[in-house]
């Protein structure tokens, strides 16, 4: 929901109505799927997503343009942001809880591959990804397509894990997929009727 408003302020494109409809059903579709039927109160762990969900928003939306006309690779970005990330949290760690290098020095063969899996495939290769595409496509549309994360986490917990999902846990993933397909419609529909259409250029007689 965040990027939408934030790509269309920072654009100056205003997306229609029915595509913050289209948002929000997916993320009535989010609650269903993560309270799986339950609607509790949001703990501290709720209100640190939902920060995190704003970060993400004004660090997707800004990426197009603070490296618009310059020559970027995605590595080198990619890179670049998640060292300076890895720094200063491991510096942070250092003063609040367990410190990063006595975490890491507690791990067994199995959790040091766990660890290995978020760093690389959950962290480094989703970054990776996703700043290929906001370069691609508008913000907007990659913010949907990213709403879907909580779909594959609930499929890999059922076939590996054995959760359990009640049936408002699936009506949430059906909210989830109509709402993204909608948006995705509705954002590349605007996008398309806003470029300029290719003009061919006539020949004129002397």
């Amino acid at each position: 929901m965040f990027t939408p408003i934030l790509d269309s302020v920072v654009s100056g494109r205003r997306l229609p109505g029915t595509f913050l409809l289209a948002a929000t059903i997916a993320v009535v579709g989010v609650g269903l799927l993560a309270g799986n039927g339950a609607l509790d109160p949001p703990n501290l762990g709720d209100l640190l997503v939902l920060g995190a969900a704003v970060v993400r928003a004004v660090h997707v939306t800004s990426m197009p343009h603070l490296t618009a006309c310059r020559p970027m690779d995605t590595l080198h970005l990619t890179t670049v942001q998640l060292a300076t990330c890895a720094a200063v949290f491991s510096v942070g760690s250092v003063f609040h809880g367990d410190s990063i290098p006595q975490y890491v020095a507690q791990l067994d063969l199995a959790g040091v591959v766990l660890f290995l899996y978020l760093v690389l495939v959950c962290t480094v290769f989703a970054f990776f990804v996703q700043i290929w595409a906001v370069h691609r496509t508008s913000p907007s549309r990659v913010s949907l397509l990213l709403g879907t994360e909580p779909i594959w986490a609930a499929f890999i917990g059922i076939t590996i894990a054995q959760d359990d999902i009640a049936p408002i846990g699936y009506l949430g993933i059906a909210l989830i997929l109509a709402g993204t397909a909608w948006g995705r419609s509705l954002e590349q529909r605007d996008r398309l009727a806003d470029q300029p259409p290719d003009r061919e250029l006539s020949a004129v007689p002397s």
